[in-house]
């Protein structure tokens, strides 16, 4: 399709866009810049998953003051003395306590965990967050298709109320020089004041028609200016010619993304499967405890109390949740494909049905442009007809009233041609 230049008008700023530019400018749009902060916040969550490879590192500084001195209590039988008999022995119990630890306590630790073995739960976890993050970077660019549709959805819109308008005005000129034409030919008493009547009442109609439609116009453009993001006043025009379309369905971003989806379904059947295998992890120490703050005296225990470990914990039974897990993903894994497909086949479906409205609407456009034509050709005869009084009013408001139609229609053809090849080329993935 041919561009279009930009249209200004002097002593202001702009007013007409070609579509050209609003293409460009549509990433100025709130819903754009919406989309690409959920690409963001995935880009960091990829980050936050792969920081699971490195393990963790962890310092714990903890002071704690008891109410009382910890202590051990002691309760020992001790003998005392010789029974009457000479042979036994008298006992009596004795109690006694050893301080264990002050009242004052300080443990400091840097601790280093990591995951040996997670079934392949972390690696999957991964690679999940790397499609999620792809998906969201191609439904961005889906966000603009649609961005790009709808604008192009306005701008044909906004162009036809245009045309329309522009065929009233013509309607309207051409009434007030009929009313010119009536009002001589009134005062020399070739019609009758009905005549004059009837033509006045034609033009204020018309002009109540080009306020409603210059109404919906604006109303149209700020549904534009609001979806840029920008204010827009007005539009240039747009150019008609027959395209021959080639379209690649898997480069649509949409189609990309569902197929992302497929992906990490079968993602999610790995990790549920990494359940059933057993988790080993690492861990290492340096811990001193004090009763100090700077962990330098214990006179009750060892300072240093530096550790390693492995640990390995595996789920025997739990009521079979985890085999519900992975069948469960199975089951979304099948659907995610059957969805892939039915979209498939809509998208190629509604293509299919565009395309043949696009080659249909061309010859309706040929017709159109021969009914300008013959309004054109009956609205010169029946005005001359008129101007020698040989034409009632009636006749000539109906001519007048035709032939705007007839524009209103052809350049409404003209729209839906033009909104249509935009369709075509963003549903065909022929802008990728």
């Amino acid at each position: 399709m041919k561009k279009f230049s930009m249209v200004l008008l002097i002593g202001g700023v702009l007013w007409a866009e070609n579509f050209t530019q609003i293409k460009n400018e549509i990433t100025n749009s709130l819903s754009y810049k919406l989309a690409q902060k959920k690409v963001q916040i995935y880009e960091k969550r990829l980050k936050s998953v792969k920081a699971k490879n490195y393990g963790s590192l962890d310092l714990e500084y903890n002071a704690v003051r008891f109410f009382n001195e910890p202590e051990m209590k002691l309760n020992t039988l001790q003998p005392v003395a010789v029974a009457p008999d000479g042979v036994h022995l008298v006992y009596q119990e004795v109690k006694a306590s050893l301080p264990m630890a002050d009242k004052s306590h300080y443990t400091g630790e840097i601790r280093y965990s990591y995951p040996l073995f997670t079934g392949f739960g972390i690696t999957n976890l991964i690679k999940k967050s790397e499609l999620e993050l792809i998906k969201q970077r191609l439904e961005l660019k889906n966000v603009k298709r649609e961005l790009i549709l709808n604008a192009a959805k306005l701008y044909s819109s906004v162009y036809a109320l245009k045309c329309n308008v522009n065929a009233l005005n013509s309607a309207k000129k051409a009434l007030n020089t009929a009313r010119e034409k009536a009002e001589a030919l009134y005062k020399e008493g070739l019609i009758n004041k009905s005549s004059v009547d009837e033509i006045n009442a034609k033009y204020y109609e018309v002009i109540a028609d080009i306020k409603n439609l210059n109404s919906q116009k604006e109303s149209l453009l700020n549904t534009l200016s609001y979806l840029l993001n920008k204010k827009i006043d007005s539009i240039d025009g747009i150019t008609v010619e027959k395209t021959a379309f080639s379209p690649h369905f898997d480069k649509r971003p949409d189609v990309m993304a569902i197929k992302e989806t497929l992906k990490i379904s079968d993602t999610d059947v790995k990790l549920a499967k990494s359940k059933l295998y057993p988790q080993v992890g690492f861990v290492a120490g340096l811990k001193r405890e004090a009763d100090n703050f700077i962990l330098t005296k214990n006179d009750y225990q060892n300072i240093d109390k530096s550790y390693f470990g492995i640990g390995i914990k595996y789920n025997v039974f739990n009521g079979g949740a985890t085999k519900s897990e992975i069948e469960t993903a199975k089951i979304a894994k099948a659907s995610a494909a059957l969805y892939y497909k039915d979209y498939l086949n809509k998208i190629k479906t509604d293509y299919k049905n565009d395309l043949n409205s696009y080659n249909a609407l061309f010859f309706r456009l040929k017709a159109a442009k021969e009914e300008v034509k013959a309004r054109e050709s009956y609205y010169e005869y029946i005005k001359a007809k008129f101007n020698e009084g040989l034409a009632d009013s009636s006749d000539l408001n109906d001519a007048i009233a035709k032939l705007a139609a007839a524009k209103a229609k052809r350049d409404a053809i003209k729209a839906q041609i033009f909104f249509l090849g935009v369709k075509l080329k963003y549903d065909g993935g022929e802008n990728e």
